[in-house]
């Protein structure tokens, strides 16, 4: 049986007891995908705090023995409980240094317990040395410390003082980005025990991934991993999930979806995960990553119901994946001139990459391939042409390699050739068209690159494929943007339109929607001349991080004459935990982080009526249109 093969999975390290835990039940997560994290978080659980911590006896990684009481004799303790495979536990790793080598010196003793059952002695030596934690480390997987403290996630710190009371228990900061930190929650709580003070907040939400106690499998039910979670995981999960990619953990396996069963859980139900963006029935797109209301429902019910493995037997057949071109060998390869190095901390980084391409005439690209150089780190791709020469000035005056941008490549683009994002499949132009590479033209990779929480390096690669049939119909982008907006302060759902209309019988193949971090939902709408309307895509939960292109299954047919509406909506207040300004202040169009945009790029068959002409943007011809308020 799958329950003897677990509860035989992992052996601890070192002899770890307790009397009279705080907590005697498995602990239990009930939390939610928050806006402001967008990973599972816990309310804040303060029955606890105050209240003093029974004797401890652990050892560490190293052998050394110790007893609570004794550590709390010389001073407080800490507990930050972390993961090696936890994605919010990864960004955390500089942090929690830097708060042991700051209060070590002030006689705090901080130790990090790697909890998780699943969490080798082996694979928590290797999370140490490749992240440089220092603090002493703990492998408890049994959960024992964290069974005792009332710990259910990670990263989640307790603090403990010299009279073995709890005093704090929650998330180290508010904030897994560095910069944006508020409130520092574990250094605050840690400067009141010390000067003899009451913590203001001794309980804090905690954000992350739920501590895996060793627990059976329950017993068999309706719901099976064998016969109806590993097809929907093959098919929506896995090219992400597994190693080597940019998925912070793998799910091949029953072993692994079991493991990550809440998170998975939690996810799907927000439709967080699969990534897919537009709301369905609002356009018909290639490659949709969307599950099904069943599928979701399936998910839950296997979740609630114990997370049985089932029959092996009913087991798929394992799905091959291929690192290779998806589409055979690219007509051109281009690739980043150098490779490029990721530091470890900070913001998500909007880095461009200037490629040369040196062609003696205009060629047309059919369709395009892009593989990352780390899927580890990168999040996602743009490919975006230039003819003005800017992304080369810009690429000079930066030192390092490439040049920083944030949302926009710092040019008006000479055109698009599409993108790359996690679980991506190339998207082939119709039959006899493609998008236009002017000759002379750059490629210029706008890459999003993800912070793991240690240096990567990346040299991400594009493929090309070329319409190789005569006289190839070129597709245009139609833009339909207002620069003409200001969000005020404090806006909760500020509206922002925009159009175009059709200056000829057109057919759409893609449409690509854009803002920045304001942004809450875009619809696109086109008004035909017969009065009736078609919605082109709905985004009712925009996310800057998942940005994208869409192509239609087949193309979307506009008449001349028909008028095609952006109703931008923003939330401008401090509600918004997206809100780069703190406090808010009005916005208005621009490139930077703090700035907004209100854009929609319209993908036609054909340049006439599109602003663009060989490459080269015009004034539109009367075509090109732009209103506030239309």
């Amino acid at each position: 049986m799958r329950a003897v093969w677990m509860l035989g999975l992992l052996s601890g390290l070192g002899a770890l007891s307790w009397n009279a835990a705080l907590v005697s039940d498995r602990q239990i997560v009930d939390g939610k995908v928050s806006l402001k994290h967008r990973v599972l978080t816990e309310a804040p659980k303060s029955g606890a705090i105050n209240r003093r911590v029974s004797d401890l006896e652990f050892t560490d990684l190293q052998g050394r023995a110790y007893t609570l009481s004794q550590l709390t004799q010389r001073g407080p303790v800490v507990f930050v409980f972390t993961a090696t495979k936890c994605p919010a536990a990864q960004r955390y790793t500089v942090r929690i240094n830097q708060l042991y080598e700051t209060y070590r010196k002030k006689g705090v003793q901080l130790f990090l317990v790697y909890p998780n059952y699943d969490d080798t002695r082996e694979a928590v030596l290797q999370h140490r040395r490749e992240y440089g934690l220092k603090p002493p480390a703990v492998h408890d997987p049994e959960g024992a410390i964290a069974h005792a403290v009332g710990a259910t996630m990670t990263p989640q710190a307790v603090l403990i003082d010299k009279k073995m009371l709890l005093r704090y228990r929650g998330a180290i900061d508010d904030n897994r980005y560095e910069n944006r930190v508020r409130e520092h929650y574990l250094k605050n709580a840690l400067d009141a025990v010390l000067a003899g003070k009451t913590v203001k907040i001794a309980a804090a939400e905690t954000f992350g991934c739920t501590i895996r106690y060793r627990e059976e499998a329950a017993k068999e039910a309706p719901i099976t991993y064998a016969k109806h979670i590993a097809p929907i995981m093959q098919e929506y999960c896995q090219p992400c999930h597994r190693p080597g990619e940019v998925a912070p953990f793998s799910l091949l396996t029953y072993r692994d979806a079991y493991t990550w069963r809440k998170e998975i859980a939690k996810v799907v139900e927000a439709r967080q995960m699969p990534p897919w963006k537009p709301v369905h029935g609002y356009g018909e797109f290639q490659g949709e990553r969307r599950l099904t209301d069943e599928q979701i429902g399936m998910i839950l019910k296997w979740v609630e119901t114990g997370a049985p493995m089932g029959d092996p037997n009913d087991l798929p057949p394992p799905k091959q994946f291929s690192n290779d071109w998806a589409l055979g060998t690219p007509d051109i390869i281009a690739e980043m001139p150098v490779e490029y190095e990721v530091g470890p901390t900070g913001d998500d980084e909007y880095r461009h990459f200037v490629i040369p391409t040196n062609f003696d005439e205009d060629v047309f690209v059919r369709a395009i391939d892009i593989e990352p150089g780390n899927r580890n780190t990168v999040h996602h791709v743009i490919v975006f042409l230039d003819t003005s020469g800017t992304a080369r000035r810009l690429d000079a005056a930066d030192p390092k390699p490439g040049y920083e941008a944030f949302g926009w490549p710092g040019f008006v683009p000479a055109g698009m050739l599409g993108g790359w994002a996690p679980g991506f499949t190339p998207s082939v132009l119709p039959e006899g068209t493609g998008y236009r590479l002017p000759k002379g033209a750059d490629i210029v990779l706008q890459i999003h690159y993800y912070r793991t929480g240690k240096p990567e390096k990346d040299r991400t690669r594009v493929g090309l494929y070329l319409e190789r049939k005569p006289n190839p119909q070129p597709v245009g982008i139609a833009w339909l943007i207002n620069p003409l907006f200001r969000i005020p302060a404090g806006a909760e759902r500020h509206e922002v339109r925009a159009y175009w209309v059709a200056p000829r019988d057109v057919d759409v193949v893609a449409i690509t929607p854009h803002m920045h971090l304001l942004g809450r939902e875009m619809k696109v709408e086109a008004e035909l001349p017969d009065g009736s309307k078609k919605t082109l895509v709905w985004i009712n939960d925009w996310d800057f991080k998942w940005q994208d292109t869409y192509h239609y299954k087949t193309p979307v047919k506009l008449p001349r004459g028909t008028r095609v509406v952006v109703y931008a909506y923003y939330d401008n207040s401090e509600k918004n935990p997206n809100n780069p300004h703190k406090p808010p202040i009005d916005v208005t169009w621009g490139e930077r982080t703090q700035d907004e945009m209100c854009l929609v790029f319209l993908h036609v068959i054909g340049e006439e009526g599109t602003g663009f002409r060989g490459g080269r943007r015009g004034g539109g011809g009367g075509f090109f249109r732009r209103s506030a308020n239309p």
